[in-house]
């Protein structure tokens, strides 16, 4: 997996005394679809409202994978993020080399073909609010 996910100390809530992850329908599903994402060396986006537990599931869900030998980059978005800002985050996380290019064209044609050749699973996080 490449970077390093977040301890689970610094999972939010997670520090009060005596809290623990619960297995909740929507932390499965998360983990199920990044299982089938990885699986797949394919995308996954996951988005929502603000304390939905975004982070909160996919960390988990990641840590818990680590050990698939797959290469994850996990990209984290700002809030309603434009074409340009992903297509500047996705250079920046697939460590291209050189200026990322000026025109949207040559930019995405850039990254389908460095996606293609890397084939590495991706998973995004996006925040809202």
């Amino acid at each position: 997996m490449t970077g390093t996910l977040p301890s689970p100390a610094a999972d939010q809530y997670l520090a009060l005394p005596g809290a623990q992850i619960v297995a909740t329908r929507a932390l499965l599903a998360a983990r199920d679809n990044l299982t089938d994402t990885i699986t797949s060396r394919a995308m996954m986006c996951v988005h929502g409202g603000t304390g939905l537990g975004k982070t909160l599931a996919v960390n988990a869900s990641l840590r818990e994978l680590e050990d698939t030998g797959e290469e994850v980059r996990r990209i984290t978005f700002r809030s309603r993020p434009t074409a340009r800002a992903v297509r500047h985050e996705l250079f920046t996380a697939l460590d291209l080399p050189g200026e990322p290019p000026r025109h949207p064209s040559e930019f995405d044609h850039l990254l389908k073909t460095a996606l293609a050749r890397s084939h590495a699973p991706s998973s995004w996080m996006r925040p809202s609010g």
